[in-house]
């Protein structure tokens, strides 16, 4: 069922996938994440960064703090959905933490993922077709979620939406879609959802989500997994997961 629903609409929205438990315990590295990340990059915060990424990197946080963040993304429950929605082998990608911008007033913004990897729009149509990123959002409180536009993540934009989300013919990127539909999202939720559909994250209610992201294991992705973001041999040994890119 979860591949079909996912072949259709791009997306899927599990409530209360997560336990208190588990969220308790990898929260506590992310918001220690954050907080250093939030000191060390002021000044890219201040003019409007709303994401962090790499935070497996280890730039910020222990090396046990680390093996729990791969432990947590490699889990069973994580894997099966990986294992449904994925037309065949999928690796870990990076992560990413969401929160609001530093100006309330700050717009969000329509997009596709592929739009920022400097492919031309024909090239894109194509590539929507052949190659699968898939986020895996996780939200720590409630808030607004996302708004996307279901079964974009194979179907191009209808002319008026393409305008919006490049900034066309008087038209901006925060600008309302008659297709968009809003998924609120509370804390133990877990949605799934195409990189490359369109989407834009709702700011407000002070969001604080990690993203999890997944690829295909094909070479077209080899030049965007960092290794710095993989385990380590060590590590991949208490792993024990075929998820991962090993460095």
């Amino acid at each position: 069922m979860q591949r079909n629903d996912y072949h259709d609409s791009g997306f899927i929205h599990f409530e209360n996938f997560f336990g208190e438990k588990e969220l308790q315990e990898i929260e506590r590295v992310l918001k220690k994440f954050h907080k250093s990340w939030l000191s060390a990059n002021e000044k890219d915060y201040k003019r409007g960064s709303i994401n962090s990424h790499s935070i497996t990197a280890g730039d910020y946080i222990s090396e046990q703090e680390r093996l729990e963040v791969f432990k947590f993304i490699s889990q069973e429950k994580i894997r099966e959905i990986i294992s449904s929605i994925f037309p065949a082998k999928a690796v870990f990608l990076n992560t990413q933490l969401f929160f609001d911008p530093f100006n309330p007033r700050q717009h969000n913004y329509w997009h596709r993922d592929i739009q920022y990897t400097g492919l031309n729009i024909e090239s894109q149509k194509e590539k929507i077709q052949q190659q699968n990123v898939v986020h895996f959002r996780i939200p720590f409180k409630p808030e607004l979620g996302i708004e996307l536009i279901p079964g974009t993540h194979k179907n191009w934009d209808l002319p008026e939406e393409e305008e919006t989300r490049l900034a066309e013919n008087g038209r901006t990127p925060s600008d309302s879609l008659e297709r968009g539909k809003i998924i609120p999202l509370d804390r133990g939720d877990l949605l799934a959802f195409s990189a490359n559909m369109i989407h834009r994250g709702l700011y407000g209610r002070n969001r604080f989500s990690f993203d999890i992201i997944f690829c295909d294991d094909t070479p077209d992705f080899k030049d965007f997994i960092d290794p710095k973001n993989q385990p380590n041999q060590q590590e991949i040994q208490v792993l024990n997961s075929e998820l991962f890119h090993v460095r």
